[in-house]
């Protein structure tokens, strides 16, 4: 393979690894996708993070399966794991059950990937593992303005992040807004493997300019 890699996390560090505060517009970009409900300790959620990367993986070793061949296919490393949060109900004095959460577990996708590498690659890892894929989505995906930092530290202290976001936002005439979801997270670190007090994860909120007085 003489292509190089294709590597997101270094073309672009400004996405995953913001310094401070920093106002970013995001474009559409590809992402596989899976929605689901309940807490992150439900085998749903496990699950939906197994089906992923099995499908993610298929894509980017395809290369080595003489059964699947794309077009225009560059060898890619697989982006951090993402996740789209919101909530079924409001939060009680700051905190959320997180049995209320609803969320949308992604890995984007490099430009290449289409709808039918996507349906190639699940028939294939249906076949291969025997896992079901009907839940899989492919699609764009554009958060466009954001304000976004970096959280180090368990997940559930992330809201001391987002209470500087918001802060930031108000000083900055920035108005937060609500799309689908309330925010979106990136998991720089694994955290299946990682220590909760050094977890990294990039938060971002979604913003738009104006804020009425």
């Amino acid at each position: 393979m003489s292509s190089p890699k294709i590597d997101y996390k270094k073309s672009d560090k400004n996405y995953y690894l913001p310094k401070g505060i920093s106002l970013i517009e995001l474009p559409a970009l590809n992402y596989m996708m899976i929605d689901g409900k309940g807490a992150p300790t439900t085998p749903a959620f496990q699950e939906a993070i197994a089906l992923l990367y099995a499908t993610a993986y298929m894509i980017s070793m395809s290369y080595r399966n003489s059964n699947f061949t794309i077009e225009n296919f560059q060898p890619f490393v697989v982006p951090p794991l993402e996740g789209l949060w919101t909530s079924k109900n409001e939060p009680i004095d700051g905190k959320i059950d997180k049995n209320d959460f609803i969320w949308r577990l992604m890995l984007r996708m490099p430009d290449f990937v289409n709808d039918q590498v996507i349906e190639k690659a699940k028939k294939l890892v249906e076949v291969k593992k025997g896992l079901d894929l009907s839940g899989l989505e492919f699609g764009k995906v554009e958060d466009g303005l954001c304000l976004q930092a970096l959280h180090v530290g368990s997940f559930d202290q992330e809201g001391e992040t987002f209470e500087k976001l918001f802060a930031y936002a108000e000083k900055h005439d920035l108005k937060a807004i609500h799309k689908e979801f309330h925010h979106r997270e990136i998991y720089i670190s694994d955290f299946r493997k990682t220590a909760a007090e050094k977890l990294k994860t990039t938060v971002r909120i979604f913003v738009e300019k104006g804020q009425e007085k």
